[in-house]
């Protein structure tokens, strides 16, 4: 069957069945153009008919939901919409013979309270929000109405309902102690309850246990999606940045030479080490994500040193990396689940800390960071999630290998996320722009040690934003002399 993007007279994105998208009124849609490069964010809401509606009507299409959709950031200040308010309204009015209404819905933005039609964009304070057109078709699919140009090929990236939960023990479990009780006892003292989104990340880096690290990361993006945490930081009040993040004593942490190999997943005991190593990993990632928002919030575009009179990181780097953090610890939990159910705890087995030693070779700089992190680190994962899952069901595991798809989803969104901010970095800087592909390929020959090794998962890799150009032949302190014999031999 032919691909309806490819047809120029339509060119409609398709995003999920009806079915699928059931579990939550309101979903988040990530896309990027093949084209441009451009990344977008669209919230889309399903608003169900009203009870007396679906008794009344004799019209089909009365008695179905509606669906609305509109860009994520508020016009504002470029905060998430996502978390706000949404209120539908349907009209009382019963003229004889007259269509029936066309019920509206009004999303509040939960940082201002700005109010935004889902159906036309406008709003009371006069300005107006970006809205595209769903349509369900005969599939029961959802078909979205692109941003840009036709020829933009703007394509899903990830779609997650707003109201996803963790797989994971009560909130009151989580949240007992207090968060002045996290504090290390080298360290002035948390307040009970930080004030700044720095504060909140902070806390989450001094953590006494995973379990409280990972209900530290739920409760600052509630705050923050919430509109209840709006101030980013605050010099006088914020506690200093920790030089790394807690570990417990007993942690039995190895250089990452000495970990044993994880072996191929046919038996129980490699489906452990697998999941124990990477249950350190995702710690690991929500430690990093946390860290960037807190180290590196006030980075100024413009100049490779972040310093100077350019503009601040936007929102959309703080809520970008936030949901990065909420993501991981997603993971962190399921696999935490999954190593119990195979008899094992994390902290059984030992652990590396090769991730936060690369967070600290570029913690003076955000180009360095995103580029080794998220486009080093992580679009490694996106390579070895898929053999990983077919391992697993060639042993008979599906309940591990559907975790690990879980994964394997969001972590392509988070090397997207990583895309995004680290080319719009390079389109900032004056008083020329760069290369985002040189300049990463430059970031990795000083602060990445050996090759960037396949084999690479190209399709998923091209679906986060990074191709063949950006990770081919490539190769970061140790390997300099070889990698120019490559360029030299290719041109």
């Amino acid at each position: 069957m032919r691909d309806p993007r490819l047809d120029s007279a339509s060119p409609w994105i398709p995003i999920a069945t009806q079915a699928e998208l059931a579990a939550s009124a309101r979903h988040v849609v990530g896309l990027r153009s093949w084209r441009t490069g451009q990344h977008q964010s669209v919230l889309i809401y399903r608003q169900d008919p009203l009870p007396s509606t679906i008794e009344a009507s004799d019209d089909a299409q009365q008695r179905e939901a509606r669906w609305f959709s509109i860009v994520n950031e508020c016009p504002h200040l470029g905060l998430p919409l996502e978390g706000g308010d949404i209120e539908d309204l349907y009209s009382d009015e019963k003229e004889e013979n007259a269509s029936p209404p066309d019920p509206a819905s009004i999303i509040m933005c939960p940082f201002h309270n700005y109010d935004w039609n889902l159906k036309d964009g406008s709003s009371s304070t006069g300005m107006k929000a970006c809205t595209f057109r769903l349509e369900v078709r005969d599939d029961d699919q959802l078909w979205l109405e692109p941003p840009g140009d036709p020829g933009d090929d703007y394509r899903v990236i990830g779609v997650r309902a707003v109201s996803e939960r963790f797989a994971a023990p009560s909130e009151e479990t989580l949240l007992a102690p207090a968060l002045s009780d996290l504090s290390l006892s080298s360290s002035p003292p948390l307040d009970a309850d930080p004030q700044t989104i720095v504060a909140q990340c902070r806390a989450v880096l001094l953590a006494r246990t995973p379990i409280h690290k990972v209900a530290l990361v739920r409760r600052l993006v509630s705050l923050f999606r919430s509109g209840t945490l709006t101030r980013l930081a605050d010099s006088k009040t914020d506690p200093p940045h920790p030089e790394e993040p807690y570990r417990a004593p007993s942690t039995k942490t190895v250089s990452s030479g000495q970990t044993r190999p994880l072996g191929k997943g046919g038996s129980v005991q490699t489906r452990i080490r697998m999941l124990h190593a990477l249950a350190n990993i995702e710690l690991w990632a929500i430690d990093l994500a946390v860290d960037h928002v807190a180290r590196l919030y006030d980075w100024r575009l413009g100049a490779l040193d972040g310093q100077g009179s350019g503009k601040r990181l936007g929102w959309t780097f703080v809520a970008d990396f936030l949901k990065v953090a909420e993501d991981e610890a997603k993971h962190f939990t399921l696999l935490s689940e999954r190593l119990e159910a195979l008899g094992c705890k994390y902290g059984d087995l030992s652990v590396h800390n090769g991730l936060w030693e690369s967070a600290l070779q570029t913690s003076h700089s955000l180009f360095s960071r995103l580029a080794i992190i998220a486009l080093v680190h992580e679009a490694r994962g996106l390579d070895s999630n898929p053999m990983q899952i077919r391992r697993c069901r060639a042993a008979g595991d599906e309940e591990t290998a559907r975790v690990l798809e879980i994964i394997h989803a969001d972590e392509i969104t988070h090397v997207a996320a990583g895309h995004r901010h680290f080319t719009a970095l390079c389109a900032s800087l004056e008083p020329e722009p760069v290369d985002p592909v040189a300049q990463f390929r430059l970031e990795v020959s000083r602060h990445f040690w050996g090759h960037v090794r396949g084999p690479f998962n190209v399709e998923d890799r091209d679906r986060a934003g990074i191709g063949r150009d950006w990770y081919e032949n490539l190769g970061g302190r140790g390997t300099v002399k070889k990698e120019e014999a490559v360029t030299e031999e290719a041109s």
